[in-house]
């Protein structure tokens, strides 16, 4: 008799040789079954074009996938990953997007959120940034801190994460500030693969998603290193923070399964917070 696979079989550590007929078996898709669009987990906007009377959200990532945000040094990406992350949350967030909802389907899961570059207080500031955006940040959102971790326990700790944690089994969104952290050579193509690869997995299996910062090579559009690329070509979203000088422009570079949201503008008010901003007229597209 055929033994029905767990979540172990698909660890890509083990050395134990698969039952490859078994799992052939279990990855054919059956075409003619009807299969859900996987839900939302951060939406951007709506469609302007209305279907059947509705206006659709634009997604930034969905339950099951991984996707990035790039842009050059200083350029506000960390600014935008809260926006995103209170978003996610709901509260009073809203009141820092001006007339573009950004929307977040995942209140009554784990948002976990993980900075592997800034110190104790930076990564405090953030959360209490959070915390000011949203109003009242409940137990499902954590804020980390793996600065002082070398690459190896970076990986076993995201792999404790996802596949033994209390938390794996509903988990909505993890964040990583940054990808470069869980590689020791962004140019290796093995290491950006198997990286890559981890990513895959986790959030297939934990039914979450999950997204990262990963900066621009200076003066450029194109993502650092082969870890870059690879990422780039299996994430279902990129998006782009670019400086303009006082404000950032923060548009879709790219996105499978939807229209890419429109671009948009941010700054960073005298409290820090940052907000939707109405720049967007200024910018050449």
């Amino acid at each position: 008799m055929l033994k029905k696979l767990n979540i172990e079989d698909f660890n890509i550590e083990n050395d134990v040789m698969l039952d490859a007929a078994e799992v052939f078996k279990q990855s054919i898709i059956n075409i003619d079954e009807t299969i859900e669009r996987p839900p939302l987990a951060i939406s951007i906007g709506y469609d302007e074009y209305a279907y059947n009377g509705v206006h659709y959200p634009l997604k930034f990532g969905s339950l099951g996938n991984i996707s990035m945000i790039t842009g050059e040094e200083k350029s506000r990406k960390s600014f935008v990953k809260s926006l995103l992350e209170s978003c996610a949350i709901g509260g009073a967030s809203n009141n820092y997007t001006d007339n573009l909802e950004i929307k977040g389907y995942i209140a009554d899961k784990f948002i976990i959120s993980i900075d592997s570059e800034q110190s104790k207080y930076d990564v405090w500031m953030n959360g209490n940034r959070i915390k000011k955006m949203v109003g009242k940040v409940p137990d499902t959102y954590k804020i980390l801190m793996w600065r002082e971790k070398t690459t190896a326990e970076r990986l076993q700790l995201l792999d404790w994460l996802f596949m033994e944690s209390p938390y794996k089994d509903n988990l909505g969104l993890v964040m990583l500030d940054g990808y470069v952290d869980f590689v020791n050579d962004f140019n290796s193509q093995t290491e950006s693969k198997e990286f890559t690869a981890k990513l895959m997995k986790y959030s297939s299996l934990r039914n979450c998603h999950i997204s990262g910062i990963l900066h621009l090579n200076p003066n450029s559009e194109k993502v650092r290193g082969h870890l870059g690329t690879i990422l780039g070509q299996k994430c279902e979203c990129v998006m782009l923070v670019k400086n303009e000088g006082d404000y950032s422009k923060v548009k879709c570079k790219v996105v499978r399964g939807s229209k890419p949201f429109k671009d948009f503008t941010i700054r960073i008010d005298n409290d820090w917070m940052p907000y939707i901003s109405n720049d967007i007229e200024n910018v050449i597209l």
